[in-house]
């Protein structure tokens, strides 16, 4: 078995995590998201329900992309942020990281523009692992009506790409993300980058910077290529040593689910890309 010891950042404190703990970075979703209000976004079908660029300024921090967006902001089931989007069998689809969903068939509710919220589909995959590197991932697809009135945006703010996979094992290689986390160190909305010291088959680990709500958001190398999805602000004597941040690679998550990658000018990068660093 893997050893794990992580240091999660959990509000101004550094907060130690056993072996056995998880140090995901989601954050709960926002206190003015009441279940009456939960009710009426899921009533409201495809047109979602305006609740103020004042909350979804501070609850989604950054840029946001138009409609169901690659990196977009995710509130409920919990604060975190989309990855990449994807396409099988004439649906598509976004993900995030497994730990910010809780079941099969649960809604996704994502921002779609500056001041609405929408349920923007439901989980079709999850990975089995609930927290853990390397097995944190998940699926929803998007509902064709909501696609169909606000759009599908496969390109990454600020970062851009994706353009293809990345299947290396180069240590060093630098990479960024774009996430919707905020904490202490951390500006909000903001780009940031990093390192490899770390490549496995199924995760990767990375030196750089990272906060609660940037969980599942997309990690790429500077050239636009899909590394995968950041799940865990980690420091670990095991697999992951000199790793601070960690996720699951795309290319383990591509052949467990069968899914194509939509690049970021709407081509596809089919699953089948290997791995062999071990």
């Amino acid at each position: 078995m893997r050893l794990r010891a992580a240091l999660a950042l959990a509000g101004a404190a550094l907060l130690l995590v056993p072996a056995t703990g998880s140090a995901a970075t989601g954050r709960p979703r926002p206190a003015w998201l009441t279940p009456s209000l939960l009710a009426q976004i899921h009533n409201a079908g495809a047109r979602g329900v305006s609740v103020g660029d004042e909350r979804l300024n501070t609850d989604c921090p950054g840029v946001q992309g138009a409609g169901v967006a690659a990196g977009g902001c995710i509130v409920a089931p919990a604060g975190c942020t989309a990855n990449f989007v994807f396409a099988s069998g004439g649906s598509q689809y976004i993900g995030t990281a497994r730990h910010c969903v809780n079941a099969i068939g649960d809604e996704l509710v994502m921002q779609v523009d500056p001041t609405t919220l929408a349920v923007v589909g439901t989980v079709a995959y999850m990975t089995s692992g609930e927290g853990e590197p390397g097995n944190d991932w998940s699926l929803t697809r998007i509902d064709p009506a909501v696609a169909a009135k606000w759009g599908v945006s496969p390109e990454v703010p600020i970062v851009g790409g994706p353009y293809g996979v990345y299947s290396g094992c180069d240590l060093g290689t630098p990479l960024l993300h774009y996430g919707h986390g905020y904490g202490v160190a951390v500006s909000q909305g903001k780009v940031e980058g990093g390192v490899s010291t770390n490549w496995h088959d199924d995760g990767f680990g990375w030196a750089g910077v990272g906060a609660p709500g940037d969980s599942g958001s997309g990690v790429l190398t500077s050239d636009g290529q899909a590394v995968g999805d950041f799940t865990h602000l980690i420091v670990d004597l095991g697999d992951y040593l000199g790793s601070n941040l960690a996720g699951m690679r795309i290319t383990r998550m591509m052949s467990q689910f069968g899914v194509s990658l939509v690049n970021a000018d709407g081509s596809l990068t089919p699953p089948g890309a290997t791995t062999n660093c071990g």
